[in-house]
């Protein structure tokens, strides 16, 4: 079972992993996933709105009150693989035949995404982003002194359909077996 407790040193984590993701089509998540490669950085945000409400019954205005109007998440990664599939996604467009990216036209994609880490210190965790839309996030150097990527920004979308009870993702901590993506999953 991993350690869920501080202190320890044991909780400090320096983040590997992979990242794969599946196509939604239309209503229907996604069954199976691609390793997209090699996924230098990737980072989420939980996000949220709120109304605050202030009182007016003295000379200076007091927060007494504070909602949540709305609540989600963003993604950010990188991608230094160009694949057909990557770029693919980053261009949004779809495939004609085996090799010929037509950018700009599947434009609505959503996308579920999977990471799990396999980290060379503390707590292994497995992330679920049931639905993303992915966008480009920055230009696609063509030319350049240094390696290639493409970067995306993913809104966090909900599946109250799929699940109901927790519709943007879950974190499961895990035991990792190896260096490889097996896992096992523990209760914390």
């Amino acid at each position: 079972m991993p350690i869920s407790t501080s202190p320890s040193t044991l909780l400090y984590q320096l983040g590997k992993g992979i990242i794969s993701i599946g196509d939604w089509v239309g209503a229907v998540a996604p069954t199976e996933y691609t390793d997209v490669g090699n996924c230098p950085s990737l980072s989420v945000e939980v996000t949220e709105e709120v109304l605050d409400h202030y009182s007016s019954r003295s000379g200076t205005k007091k927060k007494d009150k504070s909602i949540t109007l709305e609540s989600g998440y963003k993604l950010s990664f990188d991608l230094d693989e160009i694949s057909i599939l990557n770029l693919k996604m980053y261009l949004k467009g779809t495939l004609l035949g085996q090799n010929v990216i037509r950018a700009n036209t599947d434009l609505n994609k959503e996308y579920a995404i999977k990471f799990i880490s396999d980290n060379p210190t503390g707590p292994d965790e497995r992330w679920e982003f049931w639905k993303v839309k992915l966008s480009p996030n920055g230009a696609f150097s063509l030319i350049g002194d240094d390696w290639s990527k493409v970067s995306f920004n993913g809104e966090g979308l909900a599946d109250e359909a799929g699940h109901a009870t927790s519709p943007y993702f879950n974190v499961t901590f895990v035991t990792t077996t190896s260096s490889t993506t097996t896992t096992t999953t523990t209760t914390a």
